[in-house]
């Protein structure tokens, strides 16, 4: 399932499932960044601070080895 925000398609946050756990790993960051970032430029602000916050762990996966960026549900 992959959800759109507005006209950006978002395959990869469209599949964040919000009742179980999703983890992303350090390849899949390749995709899901660039879809952060469409996030972030057409939101209100808070949403926008939410997903810098997002992107600040993206920075941190990136940097070192065996990382995962997790979204936990419920």
């Amino acid at each position: 399932m992959s959800t759109t925000r507005g006209q950006v398609p978002l395959p990869l946050l469209g599949c964040v499932d919000p009742y179980d756990d999703t983890v992303f790993n350090r390849s899949q960051l390749r995709v899901l960044v660039p879809e952060l970032r469409a996030l972030e430029d057409g939101s209100a602000a808070e949403e926008a601070e939410a997903v810098h916050e997002i992107l600040a762990l993206t920075a941190q996966v990136e940097r070192k080895t065996h990382r995962y960026l997790v979204f936990n549900g419920d």
